[in-house]
């Protein structure tokens, strides 16, 4: 049995990303100053990485947002080799892709197989028709966060925190498709009659990181705001 990290794990990572452009202006500004903000990050528990431990508690921590796609492939260089960090960093994905759809479809595909991604792409895109009042779910991540209910609109707790565990029902499996261990997780929501929201996260032969395999219970239609939804900083 091997533990890959220990009960309460600090990560500080630094997205500093260069802005490809001088820009002028206040508005200009605070928007380049937030492209460079340092991004920091807290992972809390551990997930067993070879041998299923049936509700195991871990905890992701993400102060903001990424702008960009290479702050979010500096969130995964510092978090993907932990399996609950890819359920983390889809979460996280979901946003970025409701704020601008060219720059979330890239960091989903550094985070899921190709399946997943096609499958979760779609499903998106559908959530985010604000032209469909019925269906929409502009929200979606917000409604994975932790704090976050109808009720109050779906404003999660800051920093944004993500509350898992592994999958107190499920063992995991060996996927020669996949070439890896299928590791089941679960993320804490009150978006939903049932708070549990399982996925299926590997670490393919030839990937440095998890990656998401599996997770239409993540994308399914959460319950609907009460009021209007303000966003996310």
């Amino acid at each position: 049995m091997k533990l890959t990290a220990v009960t309460a794990v600090a990560l500080a990572c630094l997205c500093l990303v260069a802005c490809e452009k001088k820009q002028s202006g206040s508005a200009q500004t605070q928007a380049v100053a937030k492209d460079q903000a340092a991004i920091s990050c807290e992972v809390i528990g551990t997930v067993n990485h070879d041998q299923w431990e049936g509700g195991q508690p871990t905890t992701v921590i993400v102060s903001d947002i990424p702008a960009t796609v290479e702050q979010f492939k500096t969130l995964q260089t510092q978090l993907g080799a932990e399996p609950q960090c890819a359920l983390a960093l889809q979460v996280i994905a979901f946003e970025m892709y409701r704020r601008n759809a060219t720059v979330g479809e890239e960091a989903l595909r550094l985070n899921n197989t190709q399946v997943n991604l096609n499958a979760t792409l779609l499903r998106l895109k559908e959530l985010m028709n604000e032209k469909d009042a019925f269906y929409c779910r502009p929200y979606i991540a917000a409604a994975l966060m932790k704090g976050a209910t109808p009720e109050n609109g779906y404003q999660p707790v800051k920093p944004y925190t993500i509350e898992m565990r592994v999958d107190p029902a499920k063992k995991y499996q060996e996927s020669q498709l996949l070439g890896g261990t299928v590791i089941y997780l679960q993320i804490d929501s009150k978006g939903w009659d049932t708070n549990w929201r399982g996925a299926e996260v590997v670490k393919p032969q030839d990937s440095d990181y998890y990656v998401v395999s599996n997770c239409p219970a993540l994308y399914t239609q959460c319950k609907q705001v009460k009021g209007k939804w303000q966003g996310l900083e």
